[in-house]
């Protein structure tokens, strides 16, 4: 109850709508709060006129505690058998539009008392949120391994596309060799963004020389940047739904022998005990 406390303070940022949510009185969540520092030994709060912010003892205690409190929700829900009905998604970002809107579509069209959550992130985001037990099921590139509480199942291969503006002369139906990439300024993620560290080592393996312009950290960033010819971006095929058709100042090749291979993570905690789990899992898979 204590730590839940801190999560609402931290999520609503006002201790009156904290303590609505939980049903409290205010003095009562006051005297809560008071508690949990007596307990753990040490302010968690800052009380100024202006207001109430967190201490860093604060902070770590919400981070630390919030996927303790989902991996009790998740119990709470098994042993009352309340998990049929509620499922939470992790996504790539780049799926949004090919996979990820259609498939809420096609949920709430087939399943709709199915309460969805829907997270969306890249791969080692969505692996912490795994490994915190945040996500039921989850698709992520298998140069990322999901927590063991999770089975994988491969689901799809997906070439990566070499990005270029309306003028550098690349066309889907024309792949282009690795060296294409060799003498190109790219436009990628820092590390340890996995496209951008396959992409590299697979340019110094092929003995080439990678060339690192720009770092964006967000796929629309870099195709903005990539469509004003700035150089190019690396992305796989689906994110790019849409976004090469003519009038797009985009243009886009398959890079010859390069692909990701994605993978259907599945949390064995929540999928294994409820049915709505395990349709949502077979309707993952097709």
């Amino acid at each position: 109850m204590s730590s839940n406390i801190c999560c609402a303070w931290l999520e609503h940022g006002s201790l009156n709508r904290a303590a609505e949510e939980l049903r409290l009185s205010q003095p009562s969540l006051s005297r809560w709060l008071n508690l949990l520092e007596r307990e753990v030994g040490t302010q968690l709060l800052i009380r100024t006129r202006r207001g109430i912010s967190l201490t860093d003892a604060g902070s770590l205690l919400v981070e630390r505690v919030r996927p303790i409190l989902r991996q009790l929700d998740l119990l709470r829900d098994e042993i009352g058998q309340k998990g049929k009905s509620e499922l939470t998604l992790g996504m790539p970002l780049s799926m949004q539009r090919v996979v990820t809107v259609p498939f809420v579509e096609h949920l709430s069209a087939t399943q709709p008392s199915l309460k969805l959550r829907i997270h969306e992130g890249i791969n080692n985001a969505l692996r912490k949120w795994m490994e915190e037990g945040l996500l039921d099921i989850g698709i992520m590139t298998n140069l990322e391994h999901a927590p063991g509480s999770f089975e994988t199942s491969p689901l799809v291969r997906d070439p990566l596309v070499l990005v270029g503006d309306e003028h550098s002369g690349l066309r889907m139906d024309v792949p282009v060799p690795l060296s294409r990439i060799g003498v190109a300024h790219m436009i990628l993620p820092g590390r340890p963004n996995v496209i951008r560290a396959y992409v590299e080592n697979a340019v110094v393996r092929a003995g080439q020389t990678y060339h690192n312009k720009i770092e964006a950290e967000t796929l629309s960033l870099c195709l903005e940047l990539t469509r004003r010819g700035l150089g190019y971006t690396v992305m796989p095929s689906c994110a790019l739904h849409g976004r090469l058709d003519e009038g797009t100042e985009l243009r886009g090749a398959p890079i010859f022998g390069l692909s990701l291979a994605w993978d259907l993570c599945v949390n064995r905690a929540v999928c294994t005990r409820s049915p709505c789990g395990r349709s949502l899992s077979r309707c993952a898979h097709l």
